[in-house]
Order: C-alpha cells, then structure tokens, then sequence
C-alpha cells in the first residue's frame, strides 16, 4: 500500500485520441481506455483524490464511484482539457491517453464523397506531456511509452524521460508474443517486468514516491 497518495490530487488521462478528417470522419487507435481505468480505481484505492480525463473508452472495466470524469474526443478537446486540469496544481499526473501523432494539415470541409480518391497529408501533432512540466513544474509525472518490443520501449523511454522531465515511465509492448511491461525510473534503471496490466498498474502505484 502506498499511503502516500492518501489525500493527494491525481489526474489521469486516458483512452484514444482522435483527429478530424471532414465533419463526419476521423482518424483514431485502438486505445481502449483500460489501463487507465486501472490506474484510477488502484490510486482510489489508496485514498487519492482522482480526475480521469477520458477518451472514447471501450472498456468493460469499471470505475469505482468517488472519482472525477472529464470526457473528451478530440485532441484539441484533450488539449484544452489538459491544460485547465494542470492549472488546478495536481500532485500527480500519469499521462496514459493514446494521443494522436499525426493530424490533417488541412481538414476537409463537409462530408467527402465516399467515391472520391482523396489524399490526407499528415503533420506530428505537439507533444502534450511537454506542457506538463511547465505548467506544474512541481508534480510528479509519469508517462507510457508502448513500442513493438519491450526493449525498445524501454529504450524509448530513456528519451521520453529527459525530454518531458518524468519522473517515471511505464514502457509496454503488446505483440504476438503478448504483454510486457515494466516501470523505468529517472534513472533509466528497469524495474519489475509485467506480463499483464493489473500487475503494472500495483508496481506502479507502489513506485509513486511524494
């Protein structure tokens, strides 16, 4: 148990991310909002006070009652929502939403025709654990890195660390060999490798130190 959080303010983010193609259409991932659910319902549990800001979830997984919910949809609705939710000084933020990478330099207006032959030219949306430091120097971040190997995750999040300033990072894989998952610390040191979500999520919490 780590009673640490008892009291404490954690914001979440969870579930996909999406990004406008016309006014009908979009472009998404397969996130499903599961682990953060996972995560909040473990922080919950440890007597943290809990805002979950959520995409378009399709887990069975449920809440347990007490915790805030913010929705959003979009990335500019995540973003916005992010940003107001920072302002609010948070002891903790775990930044485990799928966040799109790549939107429509220029979105199409209306519906496109079904039998039109259309090019969509992509541009990197910004990275929004980049606003976490600097809008809440103080919090203690964590952030996921999900790659095609574990050792590229981890590898991966090495970067992710120096870049963002977290304070730890969940590097996951998900591949025909199944999940793995293990928690890095600001020192690039890999602890306690996961074979499944809960099991990240306990070696999670229990490495959150405020």
């Amino acid at each position: 148990m780590n009673n640490g959080l008892k009291g404490k303010k954690i914001l979440i983010t969870s579930g996909p991310t999406s990004v406008a193609i016309d006014e009908m259409r979009v472009i998404t991932n397969r996130s499903t909002g599961e682990m953060g659910r996972l995560i909040a319902n473990a922080c919950m549990a440890q007597g943290a006070r809990v805002t979950l800001v959520e995409g378009a979830a399709t887990t069975t997984v449920p809440l347990v009652k007490g915790s805030k919910v913010v929705k959003f949809f979009l990335f500019d609705e995540l973003e916005m929502l992010f940003k107001a939710e920072l302002k609010k000084k948070p002891d903790v933020v775990i930044h485990a939403a799928a966040v799109s990478d790549f939107r429509l330099k220029k979105i199409f207006k209306g519906k496109v025709s079904s039998c039109d032959q259309i090019t969509l030219n992509l541009a990197p949306t910004k990275k929004l654990i980049g606003l976490v430091k600097k809008l809440a120097p103080h919090v203690f971040l964590v952030g996921f890195k999900l790659e095609v190997s574990l050792a590229k995750a981890i590898k991966e999040a090495e970067s992710l660390m120096k870049g963002a300033g977290c304070d730890l990072v969940i590097a996951n894989s998900c591949s025909s060999e199944g999940y793995r998952a293990c928690v890095v610390d600001c020192k690039g040191s890999s602890k306690k490798t996961a074979t499944n979500k809960q099991e990240i999520v306990k070696y999670l919490i229990e490495e959150i130190h405020l």
